[in-house]
């Protein structure tokens, strides 16, 4: 079974230091919207009965030229083990370099692409309650003005972990609901 995660379908901002990002995958009727703002915009989708939620926390603001670190977690909302998961994060334009870090001493077994906007990964799947944790990294350009934006989505997969993640990306394009952050580019 495929079932695609990251698929926004409620808002909900709050004031804290740091951004975080909440998503899952149900379609955007299974779920109500409900949208509030404040003056320190944190970005928090929610929705109802999705296999795998991504939680993303990223700064406000990033240097141009320096490298900008993004915590990822994922947590099984299922009451029984997943299947493998396919996680993507893209940034359209502003960086230079983007790489996916699992913390040392893990047992993930990640199996990942390294591109200049784009990491792609293929995850062993989540047993009941269970979460990765992990890092993506993106090197901002240091001609770099405006905003980044950067993507976070993926997909719930009946495959191996050998799975090359880029048939995968070609497979779900454009059905993966992104999960978006914006921070300002500083210099």
């Amino acid at each position: 079974m495929r079932t695609l995660i990251g698929k926004p379908t409620a808002l909900l901002a709050l004031p804290l230091a740091a951004g975080a990002l909440v998503a899952s995958g149900a379609p955007a009727s299974a779920a109500s919207s409900a949208a509030t703002t404040s003056s320190a915009a944190t970005t928090a989708n929610t929705a109802a009965s999705a296999p795998v939620r991504i939680q993303v926390s990223y700064p406000y603001g990033v240097r141009a030229g320096r490298v900008v670190s993004y915590k990822v977690k994922l947590v099984n909302n299922l009451k029984t083990r997943t299947d493998e998961i396919f996680l993507a994060v893209k940034f359209p334009k502003n960086v230079t370099k983007t790489r996916v870090y699992v913390p040392h001493g893990s047992k993930y077994h990640e199996h990942c692409t390294r591109e200049r906007t784009r990491a792609l990964c293929v995850l062993p799947g989540l047993k009941k309650g269970g979460s990765y944790t992990f890092w993506a990294k993106a090197q901002v350009s240091g001609s770099a003005r405006g905003k980044l934006y950067g993507y976070f989505g993926g997909a719930v997969i009946d495959t191996s972990t050998n799975t090359d993640p880029r048939e995968l990306f070609t497979e779900f394009g454009e059905r993966i609901g992104w999960v978006k952050s914006k921070s300002t580019i500083t210099r």
